[in-house]
């Protein structure tokens, strides 16, 4: 189906906002892996490159220093992009995760620059057990090194946090639809765990106005954040503590996150961290709570809203700050062994004008540690 609108209306944008970790990677690759194809129905991602839309929201939020970036260096970004998507004749989809925990005064000139826009509103979600193991391991593959037991108590007793700011949901809904009217705000509910991948995108392509079905949104590339087992991230965690802070960003995202916890921690398995039943039950009320208070507003939902409400785990609960010793030292010797026979390994010749990217380097990685499966840690 064609998103392009008569000559009269007003170009559309589509604000995908988060929520972290409820599929925003997924969606967003395969949005720039299809964008020729979906610039012919009249589709397109805000910038000319992927990376442009996470410079934009940082600057929205102003968390240069986080990420290591200079606001002289990114200024500009925001409006240039809302610019273009004025001059665009069909639906412009500017989404990044980092939106959603925006301040109502960063949510102010955000939206000021949208002006005359005809605005939609999208924010993917998924059940909170899974969002905050989720969330937690992120934050350790960000260069954090807090327990799980001390990121977790903080969310049980939902104090003022970077999780809750990025995952409830009414909160989101309460400071961006002061601008967007309830028929033009969109919920799609992340699946439950073991869904087919299309679900989600299927969900999303609905939500903004595209036959999501006519594209494949599956690749032969290795997943951008890949989940860690909780022995693995347990070892990143520890490596986290006493690096303390020596690599800065961008650099540890580039070296540490990329290489080390998405390329060689990432090949080995172990059991996923989950929350403890008491914790699971708590967030299940929060949940029937938030998916009242959405119904009630008259949002459009893509999904079942049941799906955001957690199910206890099954099987035993093992502490994710607990795990096995002995399984934590072969997961870290393992990757120690790596990092050494990737850097004993000779460089091809690169390219004329290239130098090593991080991506090169963890695709090499990938590809040695594919050969040596038989190695790897159960």
């Amino acid at each position: 189906m064609s998103m392009t609108g008569s000559p009269d209306a007003a170009p559309r944008v589509v604000l995908h906002v988060g929520t972290p970790k409820s599929g925003t990677t997924f969606l967003q690759r395969a949005l720039w892996r299809h964008q020729e194809e979906l610039d012919a129905v009249g589709v397109t991602c805000a910038g000319r490159r992927h990376f442009e839309m996470f410079h934009a929201a940082i600057e929205v939020r102003g968390s240069y220093a986080f990420w290591g970036r200079s606001q002289e260096e990114l200024e500009g970004t925001w409006q240039r992009l809302c610019d273009e998507a004025r001059g665009y004749p069909g639906t412009t989809i500017m989404s990044h995760e980092l939106l959603g925990a925006a301040r109502r005064e960063q949510i102010d000139d955000a939206m000021a620059a949208l002006e005359g826009l005809d605005v939609h509103l999208v924010v993917t979600a998924r059940d909170l057990a899974r969002q905050v193991t989720s969330d937690w391991q992120e934050r350790v593959k960000n260069g954090n090194a807090t327990t799980f037991e001390a990121f977790a108590s903080s969310v049980g007793e939902q104090k003022p946090s970077g999780f809750w700011r990025n995952q409830h949901l009414v909160s989101i809904f309460d400071r961006w639809t002061r601008y967007v009217p309830p028929e033009k705000v969109h919920l799609v509910v992340g699946p439950p765990s073991g869904a087919a991948p299309d679900v989600l995108w299927r969900r999303f392509g609905e939500a903004v106005g595209f036959d999501a079905g006519a594209f494949d949104p599956t690749s032969v590339e290795a997943p951008a954040n890949q989940t860690l087992g909780a022995v693995q991230v347990s070892v990143l965690r520890r490596v986290n503590e006493v690096l303390d802070g020596r690599i800065p960003q961008p650099t540890y995202s580039r070296v540490v996150k990329r290489v080390f916890a998405q390329s060689m921690l990432a090949a080995q398995s172990s059991p996923p961290a989950q929350c403890p039943p008491e914790l699971v039950e708590k967030l299940a009320q929060i949940a029937k709570r938030q998916n009242k208070r959405i119904a009630e507003r008259g949002y459009r939902v893509h999904g079942d809203l049941a799906e955001l409400v957690p199910a206890p785990p099954s099987g035993a609960w093992i502490d994710p700050d607990a795990v096995d010793p002995t399984q934590e030292t072969a997961a870290a010797v393992a990757a120690i062994a790596d990092l050494l026979v990737e850097r004993a390994a000779p460089d091809p010749e690169p390219e004329p004008g290239l130098v090593p990217t991080a991506r090169r380097v963890g695709g090499r990685v990938r590809r040695r540690l594919t050969r040596n499966r038989n190695t790897k840690v159960d």
